[in-house]
């Protein structure tokens, strides 16, 4: 079920961005920059928005358990956006999202939707070993 969420226009950093920076902030309706939240999984989001954005540009996603997440839109289609998450989330941080959204009702147990959480989940933890990996052969 759609989440409802809005875009935060963030004060420019002393990088001196000449893009805007942005952060979605869900369950916040009624905002002029005003975004469904289609799908939200371990790795990205499907959003719709009338707020231009272009393929490549970044922006930051508040989430419940996870905090500020990077994104970035990796194609769009009118008023619809896929975007990736720079890294993926948490199991526990996509539960906490879609529990507090007010539109969607509580999940039957599906053991395969659970072996998919499980295995997203070894899948987060691979990219976060590799990372860190890189971190220790460039150090």
């Amino acid at each position: 079920m759609p989440m409802l969420a809005h875009f935060e226009d963030l004060s420019p950093r002393s990088d001196r961005r000449r893009s805007i920076r942005r952060a979605l902030k869900l369950g916040i309706p009624g905002s002029e920059q005003s975004v469904t939240v289609h799908d939200l999984s371990l790795t990205g989001a499907l959003l719709e928005t009338s707020v231009p954005m272009l393929v490549g540009q970044t922006f930051e996603v508040e989430l419940p358990e996870a905090g500020k997440v990077d994104a970035c839109i990796v194609w769009n289609s009118g008023e619809y956006y896929g975007c990736q998450f720079d890294l993926p989330i948490a199991p526990s941080a996509l539960s906490a999202a879609v529990l507090r959204s007010p539109s969607v009702a509580p999940a039957n147990p599906d053991p395969v939707a659970e072996l998919r959480e499980l295995s997203n989940e070894v899948e987060r933890l691979s990219l976060m070993m590799e990372s860190a990996l890189k971190r220790l052969t460039r150090d």
